[in-house]
């Protein structure tokens, strides 16, 4: 007798697999993502679902409706993906110097110096602050997800 080892995704792991089939493919159903996805024999239908319907909720996919059901895509690229997580991690963190410091220190020098040229370069708002979600073009920064809503 065969024995199945089933292993249990790492925290974010599937909201992965979902986005990257997304990115790769464009506008999907729920039952086509599930298609896409590794694993299929070990996930269901409303797993996807469910899933799909978070990332909606947190503004990273975009959906509509077809028929019965929604159709989702996502609207970034996987650069501007990985700008908005960062930026929701920064969110979650009560003291933005601290976790601002350990991130720059850990960067490499050829990265250090891209954040200090991009930040250089950025937009000036009349306070004085950089403009939100300004970067100058070419600079990755995450666009507005919320608005996808």
């Amino acid at each position: 007798m065969t024995q199945q080892v089933h292993r249990r995704r790492s925290p974010g792991q599937l909201e992965e697999q979902v986005l990257g089939v997304l990115h790769r493919s464009g506008e999907l159903s729920p039952g086509e993502v599930r298609d896409l996805l590794p694993d299929v024999a070990r996930l269901s239908y409303s797993a996807v679902v469910t899933t799909l319907t978070r990332l909606h909720t947190k503004g990273v996919v975009t959906r509509r409706r077809h028929g019965r059901g929604y159709l989702y895509s996502s609207p970034g690229d996987p650069a501007t993906l990985v700008a908005w997580r960062m930026n929701r991690l920064l969110t979650g963190q009560a003291d933005h110097r601290r976790a601002l410091t350990h991130f720059i220190a850990a960067l490499s020098p050829t990265d250090e110096a891209l954040v200090r040229d991009l930040l250089a370069s950025a937009p000036v708002a009349p306070d004085g602050g950089v403009v939100p979600g300004r970067g100058g073009e070419g600079s990755g920064a995450a666009p507005d997800f919320e608005q996808h809503r």
